[in-house]
């Protein structure tokens, strides 16, 4: 085990025991912990995408230039550089800022991020989904389907929480952890970069940089401290094992049990039919309550067993627990739903409690069966209606299927795999949904909108498209287009739209597996570790090549071809080989 491995252990056994770690920046200053940085980055769709001015990017990186980095931190000679502002689109219409950083920031931030998610993973609340290893929006609405009866949804929003971080307050939470003054003053640093917008230079005065790579757990860092508070009012609230008995339900149930053993079976079948119209338990019972809570990034979701009132005393608690952090509770978008009637909307979801007295079925217990309601008080996940309208709209214009000629000139191979990707990813969000064969009528827009797209590329009729690609697997209509590998014939590439069912997926109950920390070597590491050129077989310093996709490499270049062989993004050349490249 390295030295590095050795580090990232022992600052995550220190964060189990909540234990205040000393020395984390010289020990960080390690080039095997960059290089598992970079080889964690390199792969991003962004990892191309220069910041400001003068950026070299994340091409032709070396080994020279991380031991130059490391140099420049430990001299004290480093600097955050502003990041690039640039705006990419919302849901709702809206623009989300986002900053992206210089390649020296990428690779820093990232060591960072290694050592607080080693050191504050085991302390983050059990309740916290977002942007956490081994978590997802799944496993946060896994856990929501676990809260059978409740009565109240209290549907959180922070306003702008992302941009409204205060700086002193997370370095303050920082220092309780880590007593490094440098380590403290290399986050204080990245959290006042500020960024370049129209060539202007703005400062930051709060918010953690969005775009950056340490914001996420510097977000949940903050966050994690309205977590524990409201854990312990969670324990303030709940009160009582189960709720009481509902007397008229007892009643009734008392005398179809009557009726039935004198014989009277028309009383007994009254009796009962008039029971299962009645709750089972006192819905007001002043000595049971119970409050659940989960979060995803900024949005959370509270469930609550009890009056409105005491939800709208909740709220107020919870408005005044984040004004502590220096955060505000979005008064107009913080809305309480009655769980029965209404329906609360979470991570794109609508959320409502089922509620059928007309839906029973035969229940054995203790050997007994008797009859039962078989979907009250669940909580039931689905698809909302405005998502199917918005997926609508994507491929028709008024209301009939739409051609997306922006793909006129790619193949058929492309079309196909984006709009099954497209396809894919909605099904697969959505797989928890009761409702989610309501995504038919999508997959019938879609369908139409693929078809005519191809039918306009070959300028054809949509029906020789559909000879051509058209099949079925397992009973379910999708389109299939094959494709020769290049330089392996024989052998096929498969691209595919469609084949899959559109049934609700049980994934169990979440996810129980603990993190480990473990930093492993990839192969690209292990390749710019051997000082050996990929094309002339030079030795020494070398440099690694970057493309975005290796798609979009063709050509009978020698360095094409040996990264079509190789099958891989990079290519491990002298300085000589890759100066030669960029010069073609």
């Amino acid at each position: 085990m390295t030295s590095t491995h050795k580090f990232i252990e022992i600052v995550h056994r220190c964060g189990k025991q909540n234990y205040p770690i000393k020395k984390v920046f010289r020990r960080m200053l390690d080039v095997d912990l960059f290089l598992h940085a970079y080889g964690k980055l390199y792969s991003n769709k962004g990892s191309l995408t220069k910041g400001i001015e003068g950026d070299e990017g994340m091409d032709g990186m070396s080994l020279e230039r991380i031991h130059s980095l490391i140099a420049e931190l430990r001299n004290g000679t480093f600097r955050w550089k502003p990041s690039r502002r640039v705006y990419i689109p919302k849901s709702n219409g809206q623009q989300r800022p986002i900053g992206i950083p210089s390649w020296k920031d990428k690779l820093v931030q990232e060591v960072i991020r290694l050592i607080l998610e080693a050191y504050y993973e085991p302390q983050f609340s059990e309740h916290s989904h977002g942007f956490r290893p081994l978590r997802s929006c799944h496993t946060a609405l896994e856990e929501v389907q676990r809260w059978p009866g409740t009565r109240w949804w209290i549907e959180g929003d922070i306003k702008g929480c992302f941009d409204n971080i205060d700086h002193n307050i997370l370095v303050d939470i920082l220092k309780r952890s880590f007593q490094d003054t440098k380590f403290i003053k290399l986050i204080w640093g990245l959290l006042k970069s500020g960024y370049m917008e129209d060539w202007k230079y703005k400062r930051t005065y709060s918010g953690t940089p969005q775009g950056g790579i340490v914001s996420p757990i510097l977000a949940n860092i903050l966050l994690n401290e309205l977590d524990q508070n409201i854990h312990d009012l969670m324990e303030k609230w709940n009160r009582g094992k189960i709720p009481r008995s509902n007397p008229e339900w007892v009643r009734k149930s008392s005398n179809a049990k009557y009726h039935f053993k004198q014989g009277n079976l028309e009383k007994a079948k009254q009796q009962r039919k008039a029971s299962m119209q009645l709750p089972s338990t006192d819905q007001f019972d002043p000595n049971f309550r119970r409050l659940r809570y989960v979060r995803y990034a900024d949005d959370f979701l509270v469930g609550f067993i009890g009056s409105k009132a005491e939800a709208e005393e909740i709220k107020r608690e919870i408005g005044a627990m984040l004004a502590d952090l220096g955060l505000t509770l979005s008064e107009s978008k913080t809305l309480i739903t009655h769980a029965k009637t209404g329906r609360a909307k979470f991570l794109g979801y609508e959320i409502k409690i089922s509620w059928d007295n007309s839906k029973q079925c035969w229940v054995t217990k203790n050997g007994t069966r008797f009859r039962t309601r078989s979907v009250n008080g669940r909580v039931q996940l689905l698809v909302p209606r405005t998502t199917i309208v918005r997926w609508l709209g994507y491929y028709s214009t008024k209301g009939k299927p739409m051609r997306r000629n922006k793909y006129r000139s790619n193949s058929d191979f492309d079309i196909t795999a984006h709009f099954g990707s497209e396809w894919r990813g909605l099904v697969n969000y959505y797989t928890l949904a009761m409702n989610v064969a309501i995504l038919s009528e999508v997959y019938w827009m879609m369908s139409r909108s693929y078809q005519a797209t191809l039918a306009s590329k070959h300028e054809c009729a949509a029906r020789y498209i559909r000879r051509k690609y058209q099949t079925r697997e397992d009973g379910i209509r999708c389109w299939i287009v094959r494709v020769e590998k290049r330089n392996k014939p024989g052998e096929y590439l498969t691209a595919k739209f469609g084949g899959i069912p559109l049934r609700v997926q049980k994934r169990g109950n979440g996810n129980d597996t603990a993190y480990i920390p473990y930093l492993s070597d990839t192969e690209l590491v292990q390749r710019l570790q051997a000082d050996t050129c990929e094309l002339c077989g030079a030795t020494g310093a070398m440099e690694v090549h970057h493309v975005n996709a290796l798609k979009n490499v063709k050509g009978k270049e020698e360095w094409k071809q040996r990264m079509i062989a190789l099958r891989r993004k990079t290519l491990v050349v002298c300085p000589s080989c890759h100066k030669s490249i960029h010069q073609n």
